[in-house]
């Protein structure tokens, strides 16, 4: 597999996975908030949260002087300038597949497809509340089929291996940023919120990650901090729990092989978690610094990646290709310069854990 197409594969299941996990984000708020707008005179939940989560307040403020409900999940939704957006993310995602589409299934390709005209085509008009709740719960449905389409019907080979890599990254990525807002403003705030209200909270968490039936039959029925902690992070059967989508990583890379850097990082981070005393996290004792640490590693493995799969490429300016040929491969097997500069994409600054345009 050339390198270009291995990191176009990678990003295609980042950026689906990445507005996975935005849809259902802002879905679990819209629920919140709603249920606890009527009872509780505290808000120890808002949507600005959501810019921290997502790391994107210095780019939204830059454009925006207030933060209201309906700016930011139009930010989130529909902003076509925000990277991390689920219009852009989509576009990114098709763009990437487009590219690579010999690698899938048929009908991957036109699933998603689909789903980036039908979210383009709402996206022309505000995405208010009584529309918003139907918006996200059919970008996810959209999501998950097709990921069920591809995990259903690929055959397990280092394509299968690169797509499932980059899910489990951002998957995993996605679970520190969740907890290090939410979890740890809830843990500061017992003393002011109440139990029934702070449980509520926890309980948000859960169905951010759609984690909340799962834990009930898993752990217990009751809703507790310190539990949900424990599930979230280290829990090895929970799909979208940290350990399991780290432990999926170590897998993938174990099977696309070349990846003992990948494979180190992913024992620091592994001896993190074993050695994390989540009891004491649970009484806010240190719980940024420590996702912070998580996160930072993410960082690290991400580069990692990068440096040992994606950038081998040799980069020469090959012969001028012949009348009538195609612009994308030159007389001597090289990459051509067209190739070259339509498929390595120029970084950007995105608020997640590294990301290039399409």
């Amino acid at each position: 597999m050339l390198s270009r197409v291995a990191e176009n594969i990678y990003w295609m299941a980042r950026y689906l996975e990445r507005v996975e996990d935005t849809a259902r984000l802002v879905l679990a708020t819209h629920h919140a908030m709603l249920d606890m707008a009527p009872v509780s005179r505290i808000r120890p939940m808002n949507w600005e949260q959501l810019l921290a989560i997502t790391g994107s307040r210095e780019m939204f403020f830059a454009r925006h002087l207030s933060a209201d409900e309906q700016q930011i999940t139009s930010f989130l939704i529909r902003d076509e300038e925000y990277p991390g957006s689920i219009l852009r993310g989509l576009q990114q995602a098709r763009e990437n597949f487009r590219t690579t589409r010999e690698m899938f299934p048929r009908e991957g390709w036109e699933f998603l497809n689909r789903l980036f005209l039908k979210t383009r085509s709402a996206c022309t008009q505000d995405i208010d509340p009584a529309n918003r709740l139907e918006f996200l719960e059919m970008v996810i449905n959209e999501c998950l089929m097709i990921i069920g389409l591809l995990d259903s019907t690929m055959v397990r080979d280092e394509t299968f291996s690169m797509f499932r890599l980059g899910r489990y990254l951002e998957r995993a990525d996605m679970v520190t940023r969740i907890l290090d807002v939410r979890g740890a403003l809830m843990l500061t705030r017992e003393d002011v919120v109440d139990r029934p209200i702070r449980n509520a909270l926890w309980l948000t968490v859960l169905k951010s990650l759609s984690g909340d039936q799962m834990y009930r039959r898993r752990v217990r029925p009751r809703i507790r901090g310190v539990d949900v902690l424990a599930f979230l992070l280290k829990d090895k059967a929970f799909p979208r729990a940290f350990r399991y989508g780290v432990t999926g990583v170590a897998q993938c890379l174990e099977l696309i092989g070349g990846a003992d850097m990948a494979q180190g990082i992913i024992a620091r981070i592994e001896d993190r978690l074993y050695l994390a005393d989540i009891t004491r996290l649970a009484d806010n004792t240190g719980l940024h610094d420590f996702l912070d640490g998580l996160q930072i590693l993410l960082g690290e493995l991400h580069q990692t990646i990068t440096r040992t799969y994606f950038d081998q490429e040799v980069k020469k300016t090959p012969p001028a290709p012949s009348a009538g040929a195609e612009s994308g491969a030159s007389s001597n097997g090289m990459t051509s310069t067209a190739t070259l500069s339509r498929c390595l994409r120029p970084p950007v600054t995105t608020p997640f854990t590294g990301g290039t345009s399409a």
